[in-house]
């Protein structure tokens, strides 16, 4: 009795398509995209989801040669879906650090800066602060469990061969303008109220020209700012659910089936 390798490495194959799809989508991801996650960590990750999801995909790809030109350009198509909708999802963190930016030059704290450890650039110190409490709000309403829903959803809605399609790369294009515009929104509230605590001093300033508004000024726009970041910091939740209802909508509206 022979030994059939062909049905033996049929299994491995199969699996090597949806591997690739979980790895890219891990690596690009919002929050496990951290330097904290290692890569070690995210290729275990990835390896248990393809194990787990890949028997429940109604019709696996499976390729006869690993190094086939077919077998790699499905690979880089798996490639561009993960950087395409790990991309999107993290434009919610994005827009949500955005706003902590517009609203740290309002408060004249724009010198406040400190090092990213996930790109290395400089980023002011309020936008991390609202990054690591968006990050808290992330585990705590369960994201990581959106992220395995949304792969495991991705292999009916997005089959390998077609996940990728023009409308899908003009929506995250349209995106990039999308989180410009969220983080305005959300930083429009502590703008007005900056605005007219610079236009009150402004006006005593009129009044009493001898009144050292730096050393009057300074300290009362931290604290009224510091009551902005208090508001924005209690609505945070809501504008997280808001957010990522809307990366969600886009991604219904991307289906192919």
């Amino acid at each position: 009795m022979g030994i059939d390798i062909h049905a033996m490495t049929a299994p491995l194959f199969a699996l090597w398509l949806p591997f690739v799809r979980i790895l890219s989508f891990l690596h690009f991801c919002p929050v496990i995209r951290h330097k904290a996650f290692t890569r070690k960590a995210k290729i275990g990750t990835a390896l248990l989801l393809a194990i787990l999801i890949t028997p429940m995909i109604s019709q696996p790809v499976v390729s006869g040669e690993l190094l086939s030109i077919e077998n790699l350009l499905l690979a880089g198509e798996q490639i561009l879906w993960g950087w395409l909708f790990g991309s999107m999802l993290h434009l919610v963190l994005a827009a949500l650090e955005a706003a902590g930016q517009i609203l740290s030059m309002n408060m004249g704290l724009g010198m406040a800066m400190m090092n990213d450890p996930t790109s290395g650039a400089s980023t002011a110190v309020i936008s991390q602060i609202i990054f690591t409490f968006s990050v808290l709000i992330f585990f705590t309403l369960d994201g990581h469990l959106l992220f395995v829903t949304i792969v495991l959803k991705s292999f009916s809605s997005w089959p390998i061969g077609e996940a990728i399609n023009d409308f899908s790369l003009r929506s995250l294009a349209l995106s990039l303008g999308w989180i410009i515009s969220s983080a305005t929104l959300l930083a429009l509230p502590t703008t007005f109220i900056m605005l007219i605590v610079q236009g009150a001093f402004g006006l005593l300033n009129r009044i009493s020209p001898t009144l050292n508004l730096f050393s009057l000024g300074f300290p009362i726009g931290m604290l009224f700012g510091l009551l902005c970041l208090l508001l924005l910091a209690i609505n945070i939740p809501d504008h997280y659910l808001h957010l990522t209802n809307e990366i969600l909508t886009q991604f219904e509206r991307m289906k192919v089936h």
